[in-house]
Formats: C-alpha cells, structure tokens, sequence
C-alpha cells in the first residue's frame, strides 16, 4: 500500500515537473518574441514622391540677381523655364565689373580716398547667358532644400573707361608735380566716361546651388560658383607703361626734357574669379 502510494506521487511529480518546465518553456518563448518584436527593424514605410516645378504647373520665374565675386559687386535678373521634372532652362542678364587679379587698393583712413597704383582703365561688364539647371538627389533631399548645378554661357559687352586723366597719352599716371611736373587726377567712378570704349567677348559660369522652400511659388536662391570671361585682344587694365629709372633708380629724360617709359603690365584675355550669387524671386503657372 505505501509503496503503491509513493509510486502515485513520484508520477505526480514527473508529471507536475514535466508541465512546469513547458509552462516556463513557453513564457520564455513568448518574451523572446516580445522582446524581439521591441527590438527588431521597424516596418519600413513607402516615401511619398519627391515634389517639383513642372508636375506642380510651375512653368516660368523670375527673380533678381546679387552677385560677390574678386571684381566686386554685380546685379541683374534671371528668367527660368521648366524643361521637364528636374531640368530648367536660364537666361540671365547681369552688371558686374571687371578686375585685374594684379590690382591693390589702398585706403586713406583720414579722409577717405581709396587709389589703386598703376590702374589705367576701369571695366563695367554685362554677360547675358544661356544656361541649363539640374536638380539632383531628388529623392533623397527634403523638396525644402533643393540641391542642383548648372551651367550657362554667352557674350559679354565690356566698356572701359579712364582711370585718371592722362593729359600727355602716354599711358602712365604723373600724379606728383614736384617729381613729374604736372599731376594728373584720377577719375571718380562717375567721370571719364566719354573716353571709353567697348570690348566684346564671351563669359561662362558653372555653380552649385540650393533652392530654398516648400513654397515653389517663392524664388529664394544661394549658388556657388566659377565665372570667367575672355576677350580675344585682351583688356588693358593695368598701365601699359612705366618710367625708364637709372641704375640708380632715378627718372630718365631725353633731350627735349621728355619723361622717358617703358613697357609695364600687358593685356589680359582671361578673367576668372569665384563667386556667390543671391536670388530672389517668383514662379508662376
């Protein structure tokens, strides 16, 4: 009889311990599952399509120009077409100057002048350009913030007028009556212009930039870039002549009296420089 009863309870005990270990081999699963679950990869969602100008109608904009480069500032406007769902095409018309690289300009603090030495002309430039723009990583990049290239090229009218009054035409600035005995002014930013003359060439720009906003009605632009010009007979900037010195660097005379020159800076043909251009305007449908 006892040992019929200890035999029942050891198999109550195989059997109770049998679902025990199940019962926590479960538990166990099911957290493994939850924490899973917790931790695994979220479902991933699918990416609403990238907006742009010409899906949305956007056909045509304009917008007006600021640009900072080495020669300055310049200003102008620029006309944009849609070409298709990331392309555009530009027409841009600007005033900038030109400079030479060689140029230094030097500031009186006391009274407020502002001479560059051996300046001979000042160069008002106007390019109007023809160009394409691409909008690139359009899938990746927030529509706010929309990155894209272009590049546009086309003729430029340069004109360039005195820097001072050479009275005697012989291309160098006498601007000390005591060492040359006369002293030849130089000329404001709005004087000298009846001495001038065009010069006709071709510039080109390549820029990298950004177009700002969800709002595709509002044109707001910064761009990046490289802008250069060439001219085929050059421009002369700089003072073709300099005074002929000594050995020991004093002035040379002919006989007549007459300041002896040489020649100094030549024509350039290429002008580039680095620049930043700022636009702000509107597209419309």
């Amino acid at each position: 009889m006892i040992m019929n009863i200890m035999k029942m309870d050891i198999k109550y005990y195989l059997m109770s311990k049998r679902i025990y270990s199940t019962l926590l081999i479960f538990i166990l699963l099911s957290l493994s599952a939850r924490v899973e679950a917790q931790f695994g990869e979220p479902e991933l969602k699918n990416k609403s399509e990238s907006r742009n100008l010409y899906d949305e109608g956007y056909k045509s904009g304009f917008g007006f120009l600021f640009t900072i480069n080495d020669f300055g500032f310049g200003a102008g406007g620029q006309f944009r077409k849609t070409i298709n769902t990331n392309t555009e095409g530009l027409i841009t018309l600007r005033v900038t100057g030109i400079k030479d690289p060689k140029e230094q300009t030097y500031i009186d603090y006391y009274f407020g002048f502002k001479t560059t030495p051996n300046k001979y002309k000042r160069i008002i430039s106007i390019p109007l350009n023809i160009g394409v723009k691409r909008r690139l990583f359009a899938e990746q990049i927030s529509d706010n913030f929309r990155v894209f290239t272009s590049i546009s090229a086309g003729p430029v009218l340069a004109y360039s007028f005195p820097y001072f009054n050479d009275s005697n035409n012989n291309g160098f600035q006498e601007n000390n009556i005591n060492v040359y005995g006369i002293s030849e002014k130089s000329y404001d930013i709005f004087t000298g212009w009846r001495g001038g003359e065009p010069h006709y060439g071709w510039n080109g720009n390549i820029e990298l930039g950004i177009d700002f906003g969800s709002n595709f009605a509002n044109l707001t632009t910064l761009q990046f870039g490289y802008t250069f010009n060439y001219f085929k007979d050059g421009l002369q900037i700089m003072q073709p002549k300099e005074p002929k010195l000594t050995p020991r660097g004093q002035l040379q005379y002919d006989n007549m009296g007459n300041l002896l020159l040489t020649d100094s800076f030549d024509a350039r043909k290429f002008y580039g420089s680095a620049q930043i251009s700022f636009i702000f305007g509107w597209m419309w449908k």
